[in-house]
């Protein structure tokens, strides 16, 4: 995969001025839910990146696992290279930008993340090196009680291409695509749990009134349910969830989205 803008011609400020940049941006855009796997998501993303006029672009989401590390899904549209150094110095989850990430709940650029330590330095270097010379990180939480969180960063080969009034049809477009992207994630994460755990319809009415923190009598209560057909249910579920408890198994199905309506 080569970069996908080694040369900007414009900056992407300049770019955001021409009459026809929004149109187009969010045309790219749009197209994100039309994407079928992980693989079409990564080029639907690489034209969305070019159309706003950024040289690179990651998209990542970390999803909470029961006493596991949480798994991650990564997208580099960008020069494949920097997929290939970056992995092996450290997971993205500790990259600078994702920490600002799950510490803001609104759009940053690389002069709002504070460097802790040199590996900091040796990341941010790293990712000048491949079209990153100023970006915009665009944190997308989950939602309340959920340890799931994503994360967009744009870059461009230019310094401050994200900074002054000029940037802000930009980082409008940016919160667009992050969106996307995650309703995206969300729908195809709730589609793979439930074919691979084999969840019904009921195991999910269980699950939700767990997660709304109702116990097994009113669980019986709400169901008409047993309460040894509760326990035993949930048994079941946290075995095909492959979670310690029932907690966990609703932290898991909420985190992956089966407990939203579709």
């Amino acid at each position: 995969m080569s970069s996908i803008n080694p040369i900007q011609s414009a900056s992407i400020r300049e770019r955001a001025q021409r009459p026809d940049y929004s149109a187009q941006a969010l045309a790219a855009i749009i197209r994100i839910p039309l994407a079928k796997d992980p693989a079409e998501l990564l080029d639907k993303l690489m034209h969305a990146t070019e159309a706003i006029g950024a040289s690179a672009s990651v998209y990542t989401a970390a999803i909470p696992e029961d006493g596991n590390e949480p798994s991650c899904l990564c997208l580099f549209a960008c020069h494949p290279a920097f997929a290939q150094e970056q992995s092996s110095r450290s997971l993205l989850l500790k990259h600078p930008w994702f920490r600002f990430a799950r510490t803001h709940t609104t759009p940053g650029t690389d002069h709002q993340i504070h460097l802790q330590h040199e590996a900091d330095v040796a990341a941010i270097d790293l990712a000048r090196k491949y079209g990153f010379k100023s970006c915009l990180i665009v944190p997308t939480p989950a939602g309340a009680n959920l340890d799931r969180l994503e994360m967009l960063c744009l870059g461009s080969e230019r310094d401050d291409d994200f900074e002054g009034s000029e940037a802000r049809v930009v980082r409008a477009l940016a919160r667009s695509l992050a969106a996307e992207l995650h309703d995206w994630l969300t729908s195809y994460l709730r589609r793979q749990l439930r074919e691979s755990a084999r969840l019904q319809e009921r195991d999910l009415d269980l699950l939700a009134l767990e997660w709304q923190g109702l116990g097994t009598k009113e669980i019986s209560m709400r169901t008409g349910m047993s309460v040894a057909s509760v326990d035993s249910r949930f048994q079941r579920i946290n075995a095909r969830l492959k979670c310690a408890s029932r907690s966990a198994s609703a932290k898991r199905a909420a985190a992956y989205g089966l407990l939203e309506p579709t």
